[in-house]
């Protein structure tokens, strides 16, 4: 059996994570320590961090992204295409992803072709 390289640092990053987005609403500062805290724990062992954790952490001031709580979020239409647009209120950057029905916006990790061997 082949042994997972960086699993003790995947289980701090999703734990450092969870305490991030846990303290969005009430303290935004502490959430973006730990937002800092994700990316350089995934920095340090030469990890990637996983897309759908990465679009929630500003890249900025590093606090976590939560809708309502932390960051405002907005549907908007840019050259008939729609894009969701994330902006924080803590530091008030932007982050923008395209949303079209039907087009294919996935991450290249999160797409069947990238998947080379499944490790259970």
């Amino acid at each position: 059996m082949k042994k997972l390289q960086g699993n003790d640092s995947f289980q701090r990053i999703n734990y450092l994570y969870q305490i991030s987005k846990h303290m969005a609403g009430i303290n935004p500062v502490l959430s973006a320590y730990y937002g800092n805290l994700i990316v350089n724990v995934a920095k340090k062992n030469v990890l990637k961090i996983h897309p759908d954790i990465k679009r929630q952490i500003c890249k900025k001031c590093r606090s976590t992204l939560v809708d309502g709580t932390s960051a405002k979020m907005k549907i908007k239409n840019k050259d008939k295409s729609k894009c969701i647009e994330w902006i924080c209120n803590t530091c008030g950057t932007k982050k923008v992803f395209p949303a079209d029905k039907d087009k294919d916006h996935r991450v290249w990790l999160e797409r069947p072709e990238a998947v080379e061997e499944v490790i259970n």
